[in-house]
């Protein structure tokens, strides 16, 4: 089990490598997302393999998380880890983090149905509980440098800049194991 002192030591060491040599905290994070049959989707990330799909009431097959679950999923367990982490930055125990996500959408959004309803989520609340015998005014601030820091809620509440190619390809350039031939 990590413990407090664990975790802020990491962070320690971490955050000056990173302070000394930018450079060493800059780099690019890479995953895939691969559908051959339905709409069942194995997304990789470094060693990570996932399965992605929607539910049979859209015409998927129901296999794994959505991709919403996973965004919500994604949000609420970067501010869990995060106050954690702040908290041991600070020296504070916390013994129990909950993070809870409401988030209202409307799906003729997402269906196409009325280009004038957003297919995002159209409003998004969270609850956070923390239990910890910490002066409430140390926790509000772990809290802030969580979400200030936090870059999934950075994602979340700001615009984000996205580069898109488009590789298309004829069923005959496909060649073994499902790889493109370019040539």
């Amino acid at each position: 089990m990590q413990t407090l002192e664990f975790t802020r030591d990491a962070l320690a060491r971490s955050t000056k490598a990173v302070t000394m040599r930018p450079a060493i905290g800059q780099y690019t994070h890479t995953n895939s997302a691969v559908i051959e049959n339905g709409t069942l989707c194995h997304v990789r990330e470094k060693h990570l393999d996932m399965v992605v799909d929607v539910p049979p009431s859209i015409g998927g097959g129901g296999a794994g998380p959505t991709p919403g679950a996973l965004v919500r999923s994604a949000l609420t367990s970067c501010i869990a880890i995060g106050v954690k982490l702040w908290a041991a930055r600070a020296d504070i125990k916390i013994d129990y983090v909950d993070v809870q996500l409401e988030a209202d959408v409307d799906a003729r959004g997402e269906m196409g149905v009325d280009d004038k309803i957003a297919p995002g989520f159209l409003d998004t609340r969270l609850t956070i509980c923390v239990r910890t015998n910490a002066p409430r005014e140390d926790i509000e601030d772990v809290i802030a440098r969580s979400l200030k820091y936090s870059p999934l809620f950075d994602i979340y509440s700001n615009e984000q800049k996205i580069h898109m190619n488009l590789e298309i390809a004829n069923a005959d350039q496909f060649i073994a194991e499902g790889t493109v031939s370019y040539a």
